[in-house]
């Protein structure tokens, strides 16, 4: 029979504590260019549901400029916020997404970004009763010097919702 005395259940309660230190402090790689601009996209479309617009514009530089359009970040907020805070149903849905890595500090993407006042769980399901607005959009994002990733240019144009499915 094993005795256990005060001290080694100390030590051993020591040891498992170094131990998780270790494992919570261990440095972590940071996400490639692709896997920070994709989860970039998924907050930007999370908080659009959540008719969060403050969050979304935290996406956006403060050197942003649209390509063809002349907008800057106070333009895109503009938009944004009628187009999301209009309806009391939103669902936005992102499809067909690319990113490409650039440089380390910069990277490109397209993607169909679909707005649904409707109550779907799935894109498919959207068609049936719904009102739709979706527009193909490319843009670059950056890394700014706080170490957030930013939408720096974009450019979109209207997709007809027919075309979608």
């Amino acid at each position: 029979m094993v005795t256990l005395s005060r001290s080694r259940v100390v030590g051993v309660a020591l040891a498992l504590l170094a131990a998780g230190a270790v494992l919570f402090f261990w440095p972590r790689a940071e996400p490639g260019v692709q896997e920070a601009i994709t989860r970039k996209v998924v907050e930007i479309t999370r908080a659009a549901e959540a008719k969060d617009v403050g969050e979304v514009m935290e996406s956006v530089s403060e050197r942003f400029r649209s390509d063809g359009g002349g907008w800057g970040k106070k333009e895109v907020r503009g938009v944004l916020t009628a187009q999301v805070l209009r309806g009391q149903w939103v669902r936005v849905f992102v499809t067909n997404l690319e990113v490409q890595e650039v440089s380390p500090t910069q990277g490109t993407f397209q993607a169909r970004f679909i707005f649904g006042r409707s109550e779907a769980e799935k894109v498919q399901d959207l068609a049936a009763s719904s009102v739709l607005n979706a527009y193909y959009i490319e843009g670059t994002f950056e890394k700014e010097a706080d170490g957030e990733w930013r939408v720096v240019r974009a450019k979109q144009r209207a997709i007809n919702p027919t075309d979608l499915l």
